[in-house]
């Protein structure tokens, strides 16, 4: 995949709760090699890597529990543009949660935000893609925390009834919940709520949308990506669902299955090696994320059958086995 970007407005307001948390921004900048404020007002993107460190400094030593949270519980989504006025004009609660979903990926690459009602449970699921991008926990509770300040709006008093998911390993998260709310080890990180609470009504708002304009904004960034990335980016959001289709995904990025090899092609990429390349960096993820998984159960996240048929496709791409690869990556660290 290529580099990652996220809009900096992601970091505006950041600056203002600096002091009170104790950490001091230029050295959250600094950490993740970049200069400059989190309020620059100007356009524009930084690597999504380096927003991630600068989340996890943050995180790790700010003052306050659960810093990145309360920043996101606070962010001002009038610095969103037109997908915060998306969101603000939505009629229900649930509208608003799918038009910022819709749309997140104008906000971020390389990640899946998605929506889903399940048993009178809806689930609002948001990781990172990109394996190669880690550690990353307070990027999850930073953006998790503007879904839940979507959910403020319309129902104030249901956060007490979330239920969280990460997909880290057991760690202190600093929220002020339950521990039975709270689960992890998960394949991403979740916000999970009584679907009914979709209904609600979103508080007025006089401003409208465009959402043609939106749609048609992110249609444009869809054709100038790289096939590569686009079939990557969905690799990486389905390894752990299942078998891999070729045709399907050429279908879901709007060609046909001989344009999209053709592409590939391009690129001295076959699909298949593509696809053994996604599942080889994102079993490298799987090691650091999950140091208790068996090499069995990391096999079966990435889709194989049978464990020995990773083993020998993970020997060939790294020169050693998983096992050997894993004890060597531990002892550097």
């Amino acid at each position: 995949m290529g580099q990652a970007a996220v809009q900096a407005v992601a970091l505006h307001g950041w600056n203002d709760c600096m002091e009170k948390m104790g950490v001091t921004s230029e050295e959250a900048i600094a950490a993740a090699g970049l200069t400059g404020s989190f309020d620059n007002s100007s356009p524009g993107t930084l690597p999504l890597e380096a927003f991630t460190r600068i989340a996890e400094y943050v995180g790790e030593r700010a003052a306050v529990p659960a810093a990145t949270w309360m920043l996101g519980l606070n962010y001002d989504l009038s610095e969103l543009g037109q997908i915060g006025e998306a969101v603000a004009s939505a009629k229900t609660l649930g509208s608003a949660l799918r038009r910022f979903v819709a749309h997140f990926e104008l906000l971020q690459d390389a990640s899946m935000m998605e929506i889903a009602v399940r048993e009178g449970i809806a689930t609002i699921s948001y990781r990172i893609l990109d394996p190669d991008i880690w550690p990353r926990h307070h990027d999850a509770l930073f953006t998790l925390g503007i879904v839940a300040r979507i959910i403020r709006m319309a129902a104030p008093d249901i956060l007490s009834e979330i239920e969280y998911g990460f997909e880290c390993e057991r760690r202190e998260t600093g929220l002020s919940v339950s521990a039975s709310q709270i689960s992890f080890a998960g394949e991403s990180n979740t916000l999970s709520l009584p679907a009914s609470i979709l209904d609600a009504a979103m508080p007025s708002a006089d401003a409208g949308c465009d959402l043609k304009s939106l749609s048609s904004i992110l249609a444009q960034k869809r054709r100038a990506a790289p096939a590569r990335d686009r079939l990557a980016a969905i690799i990486y959001s389905r390894l752990s669902h299942g078998e891999i289709n070729q045709d399907e995904l050429a279908r879901e990025i709007g060609m046909s299955s001989r344009t999209m090899r053709r592409r590939l092609s391009e690129t001295s990429l076959t699909f298949q090696e593509l696809l053994d390349e996604c599942r080889m960096r994102q079993a490298r993820l799987e090691f650091r994320a999950h140091p208790g998984s068996s090499i069995a159960q990391i096999a079966l996240r990435l889709g194989y059958a049978e464990h020995s048929n990773f083993t020998r496709a993970f020997s060939r791409w790294a020169g050693m086995p998983p096992q050997q690869y894993r004890s060597t990556m531990f002892a550097s660290h």
